[in-house]
């Protein structure tokens, strides 16, 4: 059998010298190394959380099991796999998440420093959504662009994994790895035909989140964006949230029904929920009384969206049976404690008012 020589022309007919062609994928990169190793201490990192932490996972799913106990049989799995992940990543436990224990337990016992400092990247790794941009001729790698940061990374596909194309719509985690990224451990994707409509739906929703930053939006949000890109948009309810006490989410649920009840769109009532939420995670607001909150919240979600009618003090003090004082005091408090929120609703607002005009 005769051998090829590097300098030889390659026998695959392309013309070009065996080493430039064909023998190139006999050498091995210290890049390609590095991939490869990463990829395994990624595999054991998702084996340490879930033997490690099962019971701790659970626990923090179980804030969502009026969620995953509405899931039908055969998404469940993989609602549940991913929403793991996302905690495995993004989810401090006490001070660290697990991801991050994990790289500063095992990272500094990596005898390669290449390896040793990709690992430390890992530590902001937060799940996202990305656009393919690119998928190289043997399907091996595809460029994938974020589409909050417009960042393009050039990822690894590995066998395991569907087989993707351009204009495609992927969801994941991206690690760092060497040259490249990987995702951990795996991605979810939806065909070109439905990524733009899903690229809208998740950009609306950070939008409405009245987060600054995708970062911390994907971080607190996850489980939002997931029911999107599983089943399309979703109408958020009272239910939805975890509420500190009982008197917490009787305001957001007869909140909910009013609303209803003056035909406001689903969406609308979605932000005044959400506002509710912020509001009672960062002041935990004893109350007595809900009548006087739910009246606030009323007059600040018809202040935002004004074109849907907009109530008085007095109409509410009545409505509700309250004095009109202590709607307007409380509506100050809430205003004050929300005031970037609402900075930035109103602003969508405006935005969306000026683009229907033109």
């Amino acid at each position: 059998m005769k051998v090829i020589g590097r300098n030889d022309l390659c026998t695959c007919g392309s013309g070009k010298k065996y080493k430039k062609c064909c023998g190139r994928s006999a050498v091995v990169s210290i890049d390609e190394v590095v991939e490869n190793e990463l990829n395994d201490i990624q595999h054991d990192m998702f084996q340490y959380a879930f033997h490690m932490y099962e019971e701790t996972l659970d626990d923090v799913l179980e804030e969502y099991a009026n969620i995953f106990d509405k899931l039908p049989e055969d998404v469940y799995d993989l609602f549940s796999f991913f929403s793991r992940v996302w905690v495995v990543s993004s989810i401090p436990l006490e001070e660290k998440t697990i991801l991050e224990e994990y790289v500063d337990i095992y990272g500094p016992k990596c005898s390669r420093p290449r390896t040793r400092d990709h690992l430390k990247k890992w530590k902001a790794a937060r799940p996202s959504a990305y656009t393919v941009t690119e998928v190289d001729e043997r399907g091996t790698y595809m460029t994938v662009r974020d589409i909050f940061t417009e960042n393009e990374h050039r990822v690894r596909i590995y066998e395991t994994e569907t087989e993707v194309e351009v204009g495609y719509f992927v969801f994941g985690t991206l690690l760092p790895a060497g040259a490249n990224s990987i995702f951990f451990p795996t991605f979810l994707e939806l065909p070109t035909e439905f990524a733009g409509d899903m690229r809208n739906m998740i950009l609306e929703l950070f939008e409405k989140s009245g987060e600054s930053n995708p970062v911390d939006f994907m971080s607190h949000e996850f489980i939002n964006v997931f029911m999107v890109f599983m089943f399309g948009k979703a109408n958020v309810t009272a239910e939805d949230y975890q509420w500190k006490t009982p008197k917490h989410k009787e305001v957001a649920e007869m909140f909910q029904i009013r609303m209803k009840e003056y035909d406001f769109e689903e969406d609308i009532i979605g932000i005044g929920l959400s506002l509710w939420h912020k509001y009672c995670e960062r002041k935990n607001p004893r109350i007595i009384k809900t009548g006087i909150y739910e009246a606030a919240l009323v007059y600040m979600v018809e202040k935002i969206y004004s074109d849907e009618g907009t109530s008085t003090y007095e109409e509410l003090a009545e409505e509700y049976d309250v004095s009109p004082s202590s709607v307007s005091s409380k509506f100050k408090e809430l205003e004050k404690i929300l005031q970037e929120e609402l900075v930035k609703y109103e602003e969508l607002v405006n935005s969306d008012e000026i683009a229907n005009q033109e």
